[in-house]
């Protein structure tokens, strides 16, 4: 059975990450100017709900209503890359609030993380 054949059979499409911001329209910026991502659509003006997409990887912001805040420690986004220190040094270029430099890991990785606006941990990797 090839892939396309069990993808049909499972009846998912794709996927999308939903982060919930403080300031939808200040995340559209970052995630846009900072990061690269194409503004697919936003709802309302001033947005409450944007999708941005770069390449394969779709994310989805939504203003939040309450006081909840991020994890400190655990990343909410995992974007596989194809050149890691290629988007490192965008980022870097970029300003973006970056946690730490491209590392060959255990789980063969090479891969940073960074933080948004909101403090959300995304890694940018690529396997090994």
């Amino acid at each position: 059975m090839s892939i396309d054949q069990m993808t049909k059979q499972e009846n998912f499409s794709h996927a999308a990450t939903v982060l919930a911001v403080k300031n939808a329209r200040k995340s559209i910026e970052f995630y846009t100017q900072k990061l690269g991502f194409q503004l697919s659509f936003s709802r309302s003006d001033p947005p409450t709900y944007a999708a941005l997409v770069r390449g394969g990887v779709s994310v989805h912001l939504t203003e939040r209503d309450d006081d909840r805040v991020p994890s400190t420690s655990h990343c909410v986004l995992y974007i596989f890359v194809y050149d890691v220190d290629e988007i490192f040094q965008q980022c870097k270029k970029a300003g973006v609030n970056i946690s730490n430099e491209p590392t060959d890991r255990d789980y063969k990785m090479k891969d940073f993380d960074i933080k948004d606006p909101d403090g959300h941990i995304i890694s940018i990797g690529k396997g090994g």
